[in-house]
Order: C-alpha cells, then sequence, then structure tokens
C-alpha cells in the first residue's frame, strides 16, 4: 500500500512539474513563465526552462515612464533579464501573480494581455502592478514567446485601464 502511495505522488510531480513540452497553449506557455521567475527567497530559478519559453531572438521591454511624460523604453533579451534580474528575485524572493487576462488568437500567432501583481517575498510589498503584453507563436507544436513588453500601472495608467480600446 505505502508503495502504491509513493508510486502514485512521483507519478503525480511528474505531471504537475512545469516542462517545456506541455506548453500546448498560449495560456500555458504564460502561465509557466510566471512559475518560472517566481519563488521564495534564495529559490535558484529554472533558466533553462525560462530560455525554453522564447523563440530565438525574442525580445523584452520595458515601458519606464518619464517625469517630464515620456516614456524610457528598455530592451532586453532573456539572456539579459537572467543577468540582471536573476540575482534579485532570488535574493528577494518574488511572486507575480496574475490578476486578469485576455487573449486575442489569429491562427498561430496570439496576443495576450495579462495583469499583474509582483510582490517581493522577502517583505510581503507589493512592488508593482501593471500589464503585460505577450506576442507568443506556436513553432511546430510549442507555443514560445516571440515578445514581452511591459509597464507598471500609475495614476495616469490605472490598471482599471489595461483592457480599455482606443481604436480610431
Amino acid at each position: 500500500m505505502l508503495r502504491s502511495i509513493f508510486a502514485a505522488t512521483a507519478a503525480l510531480a511528474v505531471v504537475s512539474a512545469p516542462s517545456f513540452a506541455q506548453q500546448s497553449s498560449p495560456g500555458e506557455t504564460l502561465e509557466t513563465l510566471y512559475d518560472v521567475i517566481s519563488g521564495p527567497v534564495g529559490e535558484a530559478r529554472d533558466w533553462d526552462l525560462f530560455r525554453q519559453l522564447f523563440l530565438d531572438g525574442a525580445n523584452m521591454r520595458v515601458v519606464v515612464p518619464q517625469e517630464d511624460g515620456t516614456n524610457r523604453i528598455v530592451t532586453l533579451s532573456p539572456e539579459d533579464y537572467i543577468e540582471r534580474a536573476g540575482p534579485n528575485l532570488v535574493a528577494n524572493g518574488f511572486t507575480e501573480v496574475e490578476l486578469d487576462r485576455r487573449t486575442y488568437n489569429y491562427g498561430d500567432m496570439a496576443t495576450v494581455l495579462s495583469t499583474y501583481e509582483g510582490i517581493y517575498q522577502s517583505t510581503g510589498e507589493v512592488m508593482a502592478v501593471g500589464l503585460n503584453t505577450l506576442v507568443i507563436v506556436r513553432e511546430g507544436e510549442d507555443w514560445k514567446i516571440a515578445s514581452i513588453a511591459w509597464r507598471a500601472a500609475d495614476e495616469e495608467w490605472p490598471l482599471e485601464r489595461a483592457f480599455e480600446s482606443e481604436d480610431g
């Protein structure tokens, strides 16, 4: 009986562990991204899995509003992100929690808008809320990230405006 319980538990752990081969939808790719960058203080991230989530040549851009009303755009590769953010994620612990999502599919492309809350695990402090915008495309059977752009919410762009349409 004990052996059966152990085998069932081990099988469940294998099924529920993040695996790139299981990224069968844009939503699963996004959820794996959040899982990979999130973790407690001192926990190493699975950067190999993180890298596998991206297409070759993918980019990451953060929009940083300036006091003069302009934006500074910082462009990173996934490797740049690992180098710059990785040590901080481990030192402070960090969890990115999705608050809401809109997904727009067109064939083998998806645009995903995902509002988030980033929390430092070391203090419990909410360090940012904002919007991630991802372009995720199918490559073979896998959905991979082509690009991510994100911006923290502020007075001019509160989270409530994340899904507004300004066509025209």
